[in-house]
């Protein structure tokens, strides 16, 4: 597999503390035998599980000290594989607006394009859609996916992303505001061209 294109990626999840050295040998390892790296780089999403595991098979708990420590961790796998390109292709999967940023100022340092650079940006259908939509509108390859299958397994899904997104309601809100500022800007033209105050 990915010898002539990347079909296959692998999940890495950054708020494990070995991530990092393990994207690092999967690179190599890629670039010596000769086909295309390619990952999903995600924050984590079994927390409770890993550290339970850890502490019923009594081995060191593996998840980072601190969500500061994650999104460190996150932003350096992406440094890493960012600066590899010539061979790799990552979708950024985040609903974090600082970290969405974070890579696209990484890409513009690189001269990284963002139509085939080999850089995806994914979010969950109903999840962050202003991130979604601005990078669609601005070039950047942007994906929504879904969730599916049997309900005792996707609802427990759909809440372990909103634990791991703690600022998922500082997104609704902003989402809110936008929609708020479109509906005024299509309803009354006349005021935005004007300069008038509009109250929300």
């Amino acid at each position: 597999y990915n010898r002539k294109f990347p079909t296959i990626f692998n999940t890495y999840q950054c708020y494990l503390k070995d991530s990092y050295e393990r994207v690092e040998i999967d690179l190599e390892r890629a670039k010596r035998e000769g086909y295309f790296f390619a990952a999903k780089i995600v924050r984590g999403a079994y927390m409770v599980l890993e550290r339970r595991r850890a502490s019923q098979m009594g081995y060191e708990d593996p998840i980072q000290p601190t969500l500061e420590d994650t999104h460190r961790n996150y932003h350096k796998v992406i440094d890493l594989i960012l600066g590899n390109l010539s061979f790799s292709n990552v979708i950024i999967a985040s609903h974090n607006q600082t970290s969405v940023s974070y890579v696209l100022n990484k890409m513009e340092q690189l001269n990284i394009s963002g139509q085939s650079g080999g850089v995806y940006f994914g979010q969950l259908l109903g999840m962050s859609d202003n991130l979604t939509f601005n990078l669609g509108i601005n070039g950047y390859k942007a994906y929504k996916y879904v969730p599916y299958g049997p309900i005792q397994e996707v609802v427990p899904y759909l809440i372990r992303r909103a634990q791991e997104n703690s600022n998922i309601l500082g997104g609704a809100k902003t989402e809110l505001s936008m929609i708020r500022r479109e509906i005024v800007r299509r309803l009354l033209p006349k005021e935005r061209e004007s300069g008038g105050q509009i109250k929300n």
